[in-house]
């Protein structure tokens, strides 16, 4: 039986002690990977303490106390995560910017933070900072990773780090000190919401609120030292955050990407085990396995098509708690051998778990992964809740749902949000809990909305089946009503394409018109091959989506899809956008979540010219 000092070791209330416990616990030498000279290389646990001590210091030195603020704006690597333990550890709070954000929104979050302090990746960051540093009264220091070429007034992180960590050993102990004086109820972050509509607001996170959650979540996964986790998702977004602390206190070894461009690269290198991903990670890989085996010979897509449907017989054993029979073993060992291993081989052939969040995943899709031996497990969360309110993990899960609330976290329907002849639009979901925030940074009466009797109002809709597992079906603030008084959810109509072989973006439209229309990005690959079977001539992208042909064709295509759904949610037209909707354009979220308003402003004259057709007549089932 555990004593209680073995208890304590492995046990923590602050992020602060989580870092000290996880180096104590887990000594090797590569804590952390990254590449550098064209290779990836590991930063031990005792280099991660020094450098992290040594920033730590630097801090202190630079006036930063307990609970000031210290910005940081970068891309995922490894300076990301000690900057973040060196100020946690300190006591002072970190205040996370996506790096996406325009001037504007970078002003405002440093000024509405008060920050003292800003850590920044490179000169094309900096470069934006420096347009609204005079701004900025309160801002004492920048520091940045890469080495500077714009600014005297600036300082090198790997120079700061370097000259600190040379001054005197004792830096360690002092570090110690103030880390594990830190308490639970302190402010560790404070982490703007970048929204898909409305103003920026500061959601504020306690050392106990993500303790919580870690503790939570690294109970329901096997992950153990042996383990990679590649740090994908955008580390200013609590989920992947939280899952590298996840991945520290396991003992695994987490790994960062170069970018998002040579993430397929890396993942070869790498060979990690485990990643967060978002739904649309999952849909580019999943298009491009499925363009392979359509353009390979006929004996390729028959011998796909039987893995696949071997795969599905065998999860469906797996999910009914079934042992699949002998013949279906052999068969499934059989496929895996010849097809299975060979897609899992392009996310460097060790992968056996992946976290799925922040958008609905398709259940076709989620299917088509677990068949192929990649186990993807949905789960939902806000970045208010740190992040994870339930999920799907091993032994426990049901596709199709976000799965059950984890251990500490209760969650609650409140009555039937709309109701009218055509039934209700769903139910909001409220939850409490350790990890749900004490508040939004001094915004009184968004408190008060979202706050009722202890329960945190989350906006989401949703359903909990007879075992507990929960389904999200839509968004309260996304709600809009047709001119003819009628509620249309986007989200429902929106989740019906996924997968889609001929759409890859969809944004719904109908608020105070008529009728339901869309925006369209389509899937180019599938659509170019399309026009060609039907000799079909166009030039270039945009060439294709004005082809009256292309239009009809994709307009069937969404009629087919729409069939079942009452009149009122039926899409009645579309227009298709020749390119995707991008994080460059202000258009998409870090976590690829369609910032509507954004788009509905980009392409307003499109959407006036789809309001201007005569609406299409569609066959009414019943």
């Amino acid at each position: 039986m555990p004593t209680s000092d073995s208890k304590a070791a492995n046990d923590f209330e602050t992020l602060a002690e989580l870092f000290l416990k996880s180096l104590e616990r887990h000594p090797k030498p590569n804590t952390f990977l990254f590449k550098t000279g064209g290779r990836y290389q590991g930063l031990s646990s005792r280099e991660v303490l020094q450098q992290v001590v040594a920033l730590g210091s630097v801090f202190v030195r630079r006036g930063i106390e307990p609970g000031d603020r210290v910005a940081l704006l970068a891309e995922n690597r490894v300076e990301w995560a000690l900057t973040d333990y060196a100020v946690l550890g300190i006591g002072a709070v970190l205040v996370p910017i996506y790096p996406t954000l325009l001037e504007p929104d970078l002003e405002f979050i440093l000024r509405d933070s008060a920050c003292k302090g800003l850590v920044v990746s490179s000169d094309a960051q900096l470069r934006k900072i420096l347009h609204i540093r005079s701004h900025l009264p309160e801002l004492r220091f920048v520091f940045v990773m890469d080495h500077p070429a714009l600014s005297a007034t600036v300082e090198w992180w790997q120079e700061v780090v370097r000259q600190e960590g040379n001054r005197s050993p004792q830096r360690v102990e002092e570090f110690r000190a103030k880390a594990l004086a830190v308490g639970p109820q302190q402010t560790a972050s404070i982490l703007y919401t970048s929204g898909t509509t409305g103003a920026l607001k500061g959601v504020v996170l306690t050392h106990a609120n993500i303790a919580s959650n870690i503790k939570a979540c690294a109970s329901l996964f096997p992950l153990s030292p042996g383990d990679v986790g590649m740090s994908v998702l955008p580390l200013c977004h609590i989920f992947e955050r939280m899952l590298d602390y996840v991945y520290l206190w396991s003992g695994a070894t987490t790994a960062y990407p170069e970018s998002v461009d040579a993430l397929p690269q890396n993942l070869l290198e790498v060979r990690p085990t485990g990643m967060a991903v978002v739904p649309r990670i999952l849909e580019k890989v999943f298009d491009k396995v499925m363009e392979t085996v359509r353009q390979g010979p006929r004996s390729r897509r028959r011998l796909f098509e039987w893995a696949l449907g071997v795969g599905l017989r065998y999860l469906h054993h797996t999910l009914e708690r079934r042992a699949p029979p002998l013949g279906l073993r052999l068969q499934h060992a059989i496929t895996d051998a010849m097809v299975g291993r060979k897609i899992r081989a392009a996310l460097g052939g060790r992968m056996h778990i992946m976290f799925s969040g922040a958008a609905p995943l398709s259940q076709k899709l989620a299917e088509f992964y677990f068949a192929m031996g990649l186990p993807v497990y949905e789960g939902y969360g806000l970045t208010e809740t740190s992040p994870v309110i339930s999920v799907n993990h091993p032994g426990s899960f049901k596709l199709g749902t976000v799965g059950q609330p984890v251990a500490g976290v209760e969650v609650k329907l409140v009555d039937e949000l709309v109701t009218d002849e055509e039934g209700s639009a769903g139910r909001e979901i409220l939850v409490r809990g350790p990890s749900v925030t004490p508040g939004y940074y001094h915004l009184e009466k968004e408190n008060q909305d979202a706050f009722n009797g202890g329960w945190f109002h989350t906006g989401d809709l949703g359903s909990i089946d007879a075992e507990g597992f929960l389904s999200i079906t839509g968004r309260k603030k996304y709600l809009f009503k047709t001119s003819g008084g009628k509620y249309v959810s986007p989200e429902k109509l929106e989740n019906l394409f996924q997968g889609h072989p001929y759409v890859s973006q969809v944004v719904v439209i109908g608020d105070r018109r008529r009728y339901v229309s869309a925006l369209l990005v389509p899937n180019f690959g599938r659509l170019e091959a399309y026009a060609a079977s039907q000799g079909i001539a166009f030039h270039g992208r945009e060439g294709l989506v004005a082809n009256p042909q292309i239009h009809a064709f994709l307009q069937r295509e969404v009629n087919q899809l729409g069939r079942w759904l009452p009149p009122h949610e039926r899409i009645r037209q579309i227009g298709i956008v020749p390119h995707e909707f991008t994080m460059a354009a202000g258009e998409v979220s870090a976590t690829y979540k369609i910032k509507r308003r954004a788009v509905e402003e980009h392409y307003r004259d499109l959407i006036e010219e789809i309001y201007r057709r005569q609406p299409e007549k569609q066959e009414v089932r019943t």
